[in-house]
């Protein structure tokens, strides 16, 4: 009876033993696997808190980039407001979604290369935009240099187009005016006087126009009134002018000797100088005096 007392004691605590040792298995693999999910968990979560702030700086960075395309502006608004979803869907997401938190990370990834393709782009629209400003530097100084040599060139030009003109002008010398009597005769008299005789040589000129041309005669009296049989007109640097008298002429260059002769039958001339002014090809080309007594 003893012995099977024994035997049952035995028995029970080999029982309790390992109960115990069972016990004790189950609470260090419940340990472990709490634990080792702990590490987890607090993985993930430093993960988490990486990923927002590196969402974060890469959305910053966006904010810094400028560029002066608005197309491309306008892009990288989009991306920035992707990353403001992306981190406000992290924030509520469980550190414990392993599998979410790995797609985030991809995500932010790709926004990453996103960017990287945007500065790649910005920096050759600069590099661009600054060899077309260097280009633009360089056209307008050339056309500033080609203004300045046009400039120069009119200004040579009106230059010479002036020497032209005044070597064109026909001039006159060996002016003579005297004064006539009806029949013909030189006089000094000024009551013998019927007409006034003005002689003159149209100088020699190459470069001057061929073909025919009016002389004009002007000539003032004494008391500085203009001689004149009627009211005829004649163009002087845009001024009209009255002449005494005129003569068509046919000028071919050479030397022309010319007669202009003014007066009428009534006409009564007083005593004192009198001046006469010849025009030619609209200038003055000579004057000469007479003196009557």
């Amino acid at each position: 009876m003893e012995t099977k007392n024994t035997q049952s004691g035995k028995i029970a605590q080999s029982i309790t033993v390992a109960s115990a040792i069972i016990l004790m298995v189950v609470i260090t693999i419940f340990v472990y696997v709490w634990m080792d999910r702990s590490k987890m968990i607090d993985e993930l979560s430093t993960d988490k808190q990486s990923l927002v702030l590196n969402l974060e700086k890469l959305k910053t960075e966006y904010s810094e980039l400028q560029s002066t395309n608005d197309t491309i502006n306008q892009q990288m608004v989009e991306e920035r407001e992707k990353i403001d979803v992306l981190i406000d869907r992290l924030k509520t997401t469980e550190a414990t979604n392993r599998a979410q938190i790995r797609q985030y990370e991809q995500e932010l990834g790709l926004l990453r290369d996103i960017m990287r393709s945007y500065v790649h782009q910005i920096d050759s629209l600069n590099v661009l935009n600054q060899a077309l400003r260097a280009e633009t530097i360089m056209v307008r100084n050339e056309a500033a240099e080609s203004g300045r040599k046009i400039e120069t060139l009119v200004k040579q030009t009106d230059d010479l187009t002036q020497k032209v003109e005044k070597g064109s002008v026909v001039r006159i010398r060996d002016t003579k005016v005297v004064a006539m009597t009806t029949k013909s005769k030189e006089t000094n008299s000024a009551k013998s006087t019927a007409k006034i005789k003005t002689c003159f040589t149209l100088i020699e000129n190459s470069i001057a126009e061929r073909g025919f041309r009016n002389v004009y005669v002007r000539i003032k009296g004494p008391d500085k009134i203009l001689l004149a049989q009627s009211q005829n007109f004649f163009t002087v640097d845009n001024e009209q002018l009255i002449y005494s008298d005129m003569r068509e002429v046919d000028y071919q260059g050479d030397d022309l000797e010319i007669c202009v002769f003014y007066g009428a039958d009534k006409e009564k001339f007083i005593k004192g100088v009198y001046t006469v002014e010849v025009y030619c090809g609209g200038t003055l080309a000579g004057t000469g005096q007479l003196l009557l007594k």
